[in-house]
């Protein structure tokens, strides 16, 4: 504790390797293309076998009259959410891996 009531953590306090780690995956992030980002979610979709995963599944069985209701716009958008996110997440762990 500093002598002005400022809590201030003794240096083995405080993880600077978290800190690092942090850093260098926020680096990593910031340097990511869009469209590498659009080529990793293309290789998630192609790597799935069961089409009933795709994310637009639900959609293509209602336009083929296949299916009574489209579905959720929202489930829509969260499972390419969760592919972009998945996508974003293996760009970064590949830069890093390559950084080290």
């Amino acid at each position: 504790m500093s002598s002005y009531g400022i809590n201030v953590p003794a240096p083995d306090e405080h993880d600077y390797h978290a800190d690092l780690c942090q850093q260098r995956r926020q680096a990593a992030l910031k340097a990511l293309d869009p469209s590498d980002v659009l080529a990793q979610v293309d290789d998630l979709i192609r790597a799935e076998p069961a089409p009933q995963k795709h994310p637009c599944y639900p959609m293509v069985l209602w336009m083929l009259d296949q299916a009574l209701t489209p579905g959720s716009g929202a489930a829509f958008w969260d499972a390419w959410k969760v592919l972009a996110w998945q996508a974003i997440d293996r760009l970064v762990e590949a830069r890093l891996q390559g950084e080290d």
